[in-house]
């Protein structure tokens, strides 16, 4: 407690450090006897807690401090809020988005995003909850909110035309060039897309986390509790099929050699995929 309150007098918070520190204990108390496996020290707890705190120095209705210190864990990236985060909270995530009756795979999508959202980052979006509300009810508005979003969009459509004629050399031969900005951009978008949504739902993830979010391979593996390199296979595994379907329908739909498909598959090396995904991951 000590510690705590060292804490709270050196961010400043003068005549409220004690009803501060006692909202503090009243919280710690709750989150332990909720959580004992959260190794959650007290100088963490009262960092993650400060500026909460700052604002309402009593701490209002105490129905949700364990929530609040497992919000607080969570911040910190402790390995048994991560997993009580697993156990109490996708359930419940899962079933807010089951009353949406999201096609496909979009309510796997929509928890993962959730988990970026939430737990990545520095800080990460977890440190927003302030206890005003339950943290299961919080969390749901957030993947509620989300699942809409990218369900308004799903039907939309991204113009690759000018973009994968971008991406083809100066110094290509016309007919090159011609296929690529006629019939070979249409085919190519509908390669792509076809053979993304035949990707596996972890796939399509890990594509969005690090093309789009920008996650690194420290961050997606600590995201999945993988080592990196099974983190970075993975990756490697996805692009590989992605590159290799959308070769096949292609070669399939334009109906040519594979000398002539050459030029077309320029986007797909690995300077060019991102850059040609980008627009695609940004929708499911």
């Amino acid at each position: 407690m000590d510690a705590a309150r060292a804490i709270f007098e050196a961010r400043g918070l003068g005549d409220a450090v004690e009803p501060t520190v006692a909202t503090w204990a009243r919280i710690a108390a709750a989150g332990r006897a909720a959580w004992p496996g959260i190794a959650l020290d007290d100088c963490a707890l009262a960092i993650a807690l400060c500026e909460h705190l700052r604002e309402a120095p009593t701490g209002g209705e105490a129905d949700h401090d364990a929530d609040r210190f497992l919000a607080a864990a969570l911040a910190t990236g402790d390995p048994a809020a991560l997993a009580g985060f697993e156990q109490t909270l996708v359930p419940a995530i899962t079933t807010a988005l089951a009353r949406l009756r999201l096609p496909g795979g979009l309510a796997e999508e929509v928890v993962q995003a959730v988990r970026v959202d939430l737990l990545v980052g520095d800080p990460p979006r977890i440190v927003d909850y302030a206890g005003r509300g339950a943290l299961a009810g919080w969390i749901c508005v957030i993947a509620t909110r989300r699942a809409l979003r990218l369900s308004a969009r799903i039907d939309r459509t991204t113009a690759f035309d000018d973009e994968l004629a971008a991406l083809v050399p100066s110094g290509a031969r016309g007919h090159d060039r011609a296929l690529v900005q006629a019939d070979g951009a249409a085919a190519l978008k509908a390669a792509l897309t076809e053979t993304f949504a035949a990707l596996s739902v972890r796939q399509r993830n890990l594509l969005r986390q690090h093309v789009v979010d920008q996650l690194t391979i420290d961050e997606l593996a600590a995201l999945y509790g993988a080592h990196r390199a099974t983190c970075a296979r993975w990756l490697a595994d996805a692009r590989s099929d992605l590159a290799r379907g959308t070769r096949a329908r292609l070669a399939a739909q334009l109906a040519v050699r594979a000398d002539e498909l050459d030029s077309l598959l320029r986007v797909l090396d690995d300077s060019a995929l991102e850059l040609s995904l980008t627009r695609l991951l940004r929708t499911p």
